[in-house]
């Protein structure tokens, strides 16, 4: 941060002088930031750490006569075991097509048309299944950030219909504690179903080139929109989504076999 004061040579203006001209809780906030993000940075690369969340700062002493002091907590990878995923994701299916196979004689028994001769799994079944099989401990940190992403998207969505939270809340007959609780338990299922796809896909061996992305995102057929997704951020998330696609698409092939429908 810099800033100059009349009558002082750049650098030579006393801190007095500095803050009358900025502030105090202005100067004091923009250096707590600038020596976060130079010490935070520092402290994860010593101590080997590669976190998966936001830190979670606490500054503990903070004085120009005296050394700067923070804790920050951030989320990092926690431990994954995932079990013998496969005999029940087969037994699950074959469940499913036995249950199939009942309905589909009652069907024949009263003259009906059968539909579906045999059933299909989706997406949302398998990562259900995963998420039972596996075993992993999930960061409060992640659980917090995950709960006011869904919060915030509610609100948003809320707002966009026109309507006020409290208004909402009252319609739903519900309490923002218990739609908070909700939201809680359904971010720990969805970080868990997100942190053992990605290990699944690590054993899986399942790899997605620079031309795969390309091709995707050429398959746009607005110039713009082809522009925009084009970025390295934007190109991590769809490397992201046709890993995910291709782990569906092979376990559902392994289940279904010549049943499988593209």
């Amino acid at each position: 941060m810099e800033t100059e004061v009349d009558g002082f040579r750049k650098g030579k203006a006393p801190i007095e002088k500095v803050e009358q001209k900025l502030g105090t809780s202005k100067l004091y906030g923009d250096t707590i930031d600038e020596l976060l993000q130079k010490y935070y940075t520092q402290a994860l690369k010593e101590n080997l750490i590669q976190p998966v969340s936001n830190p979670k700062v606490e500054v503990k002493e903070f004085d120009i006569e005296k050394d700067f002091e923070f804790e920050a907590r951030v989320a990092t990878k926690p431990d994954i075991k995932i079990g013998e995923y496969k005999n029940e994701l087969k037994k699950y299916y074959q469940d499913k097509n036995t249950q199939i196979s009942k309905m589909n004689a009652e069907k024949l028994k009263n003259g009906e048309k059968i539909e579906h001769s045999h059933a299909h799994i989706h997406p949302n079944e398998i990562v259900d299944i995963l998420i039972k099989n596996s075993t992993l401990e999930v960061s409060d940190i992640l659980v917090d950030e995950e709960t006011n992403r869904l919060i915030s998207r509610l609100i948003n969505e809320v707002m966009a219909a026109g309507m006020k939270v409290d208004d909402y809340l009252r319609a739903q007959n519900t309490t923002i504690e218990h739609v908070t609780d909700n939201y809680k338990k359904a971010a720990e299922i969805n970080i868990k179903g997100e942190l053992v796809l990605h290990e699944l896909i690590k054993i899986e061996n399942i790899t997605v080139t620079e031309e795969d992305i390309d091709k995707t995102i050429n398959s746009i057929e607005s110039e713009e929109n082809r522009k925009n997704l084009n970025t390295p951020v934007q190109r991590v998330y769809i490397r992201t989504i046709l890993e995910k696609n291709a782990l569906f698409d092979k376990i559902i092939k392994e289940l279904e076999g010549d049943n499988h429908h593209e």
